[in-house]
């Protein structure tokens, strides 16, 4: 528990504290508001596509590799213990079978054979119940069911292994087949698994997606303080009359004109609410009023979701980088294709984990990486991760000064803008939080500006499945 609360990862959910009642130890958990990757799959009505089941897949074997390295198990992999945030980011959750004498219930279609066949429960076993989740993520079925425990028991000891049917690629088959080996010693470890073409050529793309879809937050972030600008200089300010009561209307309309590039429709019926206040509300109805609509409207928490997303993904888009540069640094040692059957760490012993078509795709890839340098990748990914760490603490710095702008912005405030006039910026908390705003605005511009180049430097392995992922997105 204290391991798991020391660690720190996008895809494995925060423990923020844990406690013993007695003899049972209860664990404070990071609230995932996506629900469980259980109840996507049984919500879903139409299939997945390669690309979407493999940006999970490699989400999962993060988290996996993560807590391996830590020396700890699992235990309990299923569909159930993997969590989605409100951004769609995936955690592994779960983790209640740390003790290994554990009476928990367990869900046994997702236990590798080795479990049953020798009593052994390790990474690798793990590793199978990834192939398992896999399948289900494709036919929306369980990999191996049956009526009973004792029928199903056999059909996974020793019954055929299921196939998937339909569009998917050669080396996504042989993907799953490696991950459903049931000798545990063919099988790829988590490590090997995001090292494969086709799950770099995955991260690859989510990486460069994600970037450009912060690109286009950060510009509307941007715009939020351009609108809080023009509204306090000009439109608002102008317009107010009445005093307080004025104001009152003030508010509500700076607020939801001012978050009109992120949500149109809520913004402007609170913009229009705002105006009626000013027109009809008496001080004390006002007040009362505003506050409501203040705390009580979307916008708040609009503002809370923008910082939290962009740290979200962020601290994602930087371990997915980070793994790229990690994988590409391990393949270049193979030096040529013969090397990947001598000393490499993919050579004939691993091939079968690595996957016997990758050969040929890792041969060329490492050619690229002679002509681009391995080097050059991993200097500018650890400038990432520098640049990224400094980026945390202006996206928390943006949060309280949200914060403040939203308690300072009452009728009072506004008020005395309304007095002061033009003049007031320097003093006013609308002014304040434009600065914040802006100030976020260049740091994190840095930050993406640093992911470009990243990735414009990364070779990629490109192959007919590209397109199908480019028309899928």
């Amino acid at each position: 528990m204290e391991t798991l609360k020391a660690t720190s990862h996008p895809h494995v959910v925060s423990i923020n504290n844990s406690f013993k009642h007695q003899h049972t130890y209860y664990a404070v958990m990071e609230y995932c508001q996506g629900g469980s990757l259980a109840e996507n799959i049984r919500e879903r009505s139409d299939s997945l596509q390669e690309f979407e089941v493999l940006s999970w897949i490699v989400e999962i074997c993060m988290a996996l590799k993560a807590i391996h390295e830590k020396g700890l198990l699992h235990k309990d992999m299923t569909p159930q213990n993997i969590y989605l945030t409100e951004f769609g980011k995936l955690c592994l959750g779960g983790f209640w079978k740390m003790d290994k004498n554990s009476n928990s219930n367990e869900v046994i279609n997702y236990l590798a054979p080795e479990v049953f066949k020798e009593t052994t429960y390790d990474s690798k076993s793990e590793i199978w119940s990834v192939g398992c989740i896999l399948y289900e993520l494709c036919t929306q079925t369980l990999a191996f069911s049956a009526g009973t425990t004792v029928d199903l028991i056999p059909k996974i000891t020793s019954g055929p292994n299921p196939s998937l049917q339909g569009q998917w690629s050669p080396e996504f088959h042989e993907l799953f087949s490696d991950i459903l080996n049931r000798n545990p010693d063919s099988r790829p470890t988590a490590c090997e698994i995001l090292a494969r073409p086709i799950t770099l050529r995955c991260l690859i793309k989510k990486s460069k997606t994600t970037i450009d879809h912060l690109q286009t937050q950060l510009d509307k972030l941007r715009a939020v303080a351009d609108n809080l600008e023009r509204v306090h200089q000009n439109a608002t300010i102008g317009s107010l009359t009445g005093g307080v009561i004025g104001a009152v209307g003030g508010i509500t309309s700076i607020v939801g004109l001012a978050l009109a590039p992120f949500t149109l429709g809520t913004s402007l019926v609170v913009t229009a609410i705002g105006a009626g206040v000013g027109l009809t509300g008496g001080v004390t109805a006002g007040v009362s009023n505003m506050t409501n609509i203040v705390n009580q409207s979307s916008d708040r928490r609009t503002v809370h979701s923008i910082i939290k997303g962009f740290e979200e993904k962020i601290n994602a888009v930087v371990l997915w980088l980070q793994e790229i540069s990690n994988s590409l640094e391990a393949i270049s040692t193979c030096q040529s294709a013969d090397k990947l059957d001598e000393g490499s760490s993919f050579n004939t012993g691993n091939k079968a984990r690595f996957g016997t078509r990758a050969g040929k795709s890792i041969s060329e890839l490492c050619q690229l990486l002679r002509v681009v340098g391995i080097g050059k990748i991993a200097a500018q990914a650890s400038k990432v991760v520098r640049v990224a760490a400094a980026a945390t603490g202006v996206l928390s710095a943006l949060f309280v000064a949200a914060d403040v702008f939203f308690v300072a912005m009452d009728a009072k405030e506004l008020h005395r803008m309304r007095q002061k006039g033009p003049d007031a910026e320097a003093h006013s908390d609308i002014m304040k939080f434009v600065k914040s705003v802006r100030q976020a605005g260049e740091e994190l511009q840095k930050v993406l500006d640093e992911f470009k180049i990243l990735t414009s430097i990364i070779p990629s392995l490109e192959d007919e499945r590209e397109l199908e992922w480019q028309d899928m997105e």
